[in-house]
């Protein structure tokens, strides 16, 4: 039997709640998503009770038989069995599946909604926030009990690794580094490089004088007029034009489609017959 080892970073008891609030939503959504296609009219009836019933049977999987949450476990952490009694095993359980269903049961359940009821329970959800946010400051000073239940009931994490330390090699870290590097140049030089204007440069380099033609064409020609029908789709993106606009040409845009464009390349033309856009500017259809 491995020996605990009482002392866990606070990273890794944070990054087990978020697994395990992850873990715990995608068993619960599936489940649900399933049991409601098979029968919808039923589903809406006893979907609090079934929703308890689940969460009942995610806790009995993992904190009741294992006494470690599922994101605990995939951090190889666990609760300290000497102090999660059975008392303190039965509070969690209220604590943790109980006021869902509370909540759900008044929503649903109560055909009148009772004033004082509702009240109670908006009362309770923002105290809660209030002291999982205080509970979290005192977490980050202390690095025990990162979670408001956890505080209550005095329950602290373990780590079961026994103080074993992990052996990187220098190939490995360099291998970090360089990645790292390349990504914070990434991340750098992305934002700055005028994708539009490039592929605006590379068709006319592709398609030679043909577009500069359509263009000039294009310029000389008057304004023509849209029609814009149930069929009709933005130019650019290929959708159903949201605020559509057009350069006089004929051709739908969506507003943000044509003014993303020519924010970011002066020279942009239509990418059907190349007209550009008029001295007034975009035109509204």
């Amino acid at each position: 039997m491995l020996e605990k080892n009482k002392y866990v970073p606070r990273v890794n008891q944070i990054d087990a709640i978020y697994l395990n609030k992850d873990i715990t939503r995608m068993i619960r959504d599936n489940l649900l998503e399933n049991l409601q296609a098979i029968s919808p009219v039923l589903f809406l009836k006893i979907q609090p009770e079934l929703d308890l019933l689940i969460q009942s049977a995610i806790w009995l999987g993992s904190v009741g038989k294992r006494c470690s949450t599922f994101g605990q476990q995939l951090l190889v952490l666990s609760y300290d069995a000497e102090k999660l009694t059975v008392s303190r095993l039965a509070l969690h359980f209220a604590l943790t599946v109980l006021p869902g269903y509370i909540k759900s049961w008044e929503e649903r359940r109560l055909t009148q909604r009772v004033e004082w009821f509702s009240q109670a329970i908006t009362w309770v959800e923002h105290s809660a926030l209030v002291l999982n946010v205080l509970n979290y400051f005192r977490f980050l000073k202390t690095g025990r009990k990162p979670a408001l239940l956890d505080f209550l009931l005095g329950l602290d994490y373990i780590s079961l690794r026994n103080n074993q330390r992990r052996d990187i090699g220098y190939k490995y870290l360099t291998r970090e580094l360089l990645w790292g590097g390349f990504m914070e140049i990434l991340g750098l030089l992305l934002p700055i490089i005028n994708f539009r204007k490039i592929n605006r440069l590379l068709k006319s380099v592709v398609y030679g004088d043909s577009t500069q033609s359509r263009r000039r064409e294009s310029v000389s020609k008057e304004l023509v007029a849209v029609q814009l029908t149930t069929n009709s789709t933005c130019t650019y993106c290929g959708e159903r034009p949201t605020l559509p606009h057009h350069m006089g040409c004929g051709h739908i845009y969506c507003y943000y489609c044509l003014s993303a464009n020519l924010l970011t390349d002066a020279n942009f033309g239509c990418t059907k017959c190349g007209a550009t856009c008029p001295e007034q500017g975009v035109l509204s259809v």
